[in-house]
């Protein structure tokens, strides 16, 4: 296998098991909502304080990842993930859980900057859309079975089931990334450049606003689209929580197929009908009822997962090789305090209005202000769409 498919596949199995460790809680949310006695507020808080330790998290790491081996500095988060992971399952009450989940984060912190940063850095022009679409379906995956088996053991087993799982098997990844990159020629260590984060911010400042509506839609039907479907529809643990894997799993074969999409339709159409897509998909689900619910998130809602590798390929188009590690650390900085900023809200909107359908309105609010967005600096960042699929890289 040649040396850049050992790279991809590494960085792949990794960005499986990472998500897959990270979105078990999401999983079997209603599991933990009725196990810990909280409401819709403390799902909000708790999501969000995990996010936000993750932010903090993915913007150091991602300026360390600048000036060390991904090959080995990216196992070490894994590791870290994998253990506390299963750490998580000592806490007896919402507050010690509270605390542990987010110190799990930490780890977690880890993979998107070093690890799409390193595909970044290996991949270019159409490779690299077909790169960025292959490594995110592997990380949508890991949602996938992430949130299957949380619903599933969660409540057939008990909630400390999946993390132990999951923290196992991100210990098992490691050997097997390990060896796929052995014999790589490492990339030399050079001395630490000074990162000038305001050229960086400039370099990123079209996407910004992108990638925080996407990391807040995602969050906010991960977390409340089990509780939709449980509270507000009255399906069983396990079946609301399979119900959004489905959707991730109609997400992930659209992002597998990114490549192709982009090759035809262009990055930037495949951006834009994304985001209209998923605004739509917000809107029936308030107000539709199960079954066009479920209908409009398999299908339009499954939009959000090309909206990612999408993204990505222009941000590593907009910023210099050398700082990819911190250009994708500042990035997935705004994804996730998006997903806290979202979470948030929809924990306060849905307590206030005691309504578990309440969290998608802001989900079409948010999808609806990024399609006007896009729409209004297509011109800056593509100049005519006969060059979305083609902007010059910087460095």
């Amino acid at each position: 296998m040649a040396a850049d498919r050992r790279v991809l596949l590494a960085n792949s199995v990794y960005h499986l098991t990472n998500d897959a460790a990270v979105t078990v809680m999401a999983g079997q949310i209603t599991v933990l909502k009725s196990h810990f006695s909280i409401g819709y507020f403390d799902v909000g808080l708790l999501t969000g304080v995990a996010l936000l330790v993750t932010v903090v998290a993915q913007i150091v790491f991602g300026r360390m990842a600048d000036r060390r081996d991904p090959s080995r500095f990216l196992p070490i988060g894994i590791a870290f993930l994998g253990i506390a992971s299963m750490a998580v399952t000592t806490a007896w009450s919402f507050l010690p859980f509270l605390a542990l989940v987010a110190v799990s984060r930490i780890g977690a912190g880890f993979y998107h900057p070093v690890g799409i940063g390193w595909v970044g850095r290996a991949f270019a022009g159409s490779d690299l859309d077909r790169a960025m679409g292959f490594q995110s379906a592997f990380g949508d995956v890991g949602v996938i079975l992430g949130m299957g088996s949380g619903a599933v053991l969660g409540s057939a087993v008990g909630w400390q089931a999946p993390f132990i799982l999951w923290g196992a098997l991100n210990l098992a990844a490691i050997p097997l990334g390990i060896g796929l990159v052995r014999g790589r020629r490492s990339p030399p260590v050079e001395p630490p450049e000074p990162v000038d984060y305001r050229q960086v911010l400039r370099d990123l400042r079209y996407w910004m606003l992108p990638i925080a509506l996407g990391g807040a839609a995602f969050n906010i039907i991960s977390t409340f689209g089990p509780i939709l479907m449980h509270d507000g529809y009255a399906l069983p643990d396990a079946v609301a929580g399979v119900a959004i894997a489905l959707w991730i799993l109609a997400g992930s074969i659209a992002a597998f197929y990114f490549g192709r999409l982009s090759a035809r339709f262009g990055r930037y159409r495949s951006l834009l009908a994304a985001y209209l897509s998923l605004t739509i998909t917000g809107l029936v689900a308030s107000s539709l009822g199960l079954l066009p619910s479920l209908a409009a998130l398999w299908t339009l809602g499954s939009a959000l997962f090309i909206t990612y590798p999408a993204t990505f390929s222009f941000i590593s188009e907009a910023s210099h090789t050398k700082v990819q590690g911190a250009a994708f650390g500042v990035i997935f900085g705004f994804q996730l305090l998006g997903g806290t900023l979202g979470v948030l809200a929809a924990g306060t909107l849905a307590g206030l209005l005691n309504s578990p359908s309440a969290p998608f309105l802001l989900v079409a609010l948010f999808c609806g202000a990024g399609f006007v967005y896009l729409l209004a600096i297509r011109s800056r960042v593509t100049g005519g769409e006969s060059r979305d699929a083609s902007v010059s890289p910087h460095a």
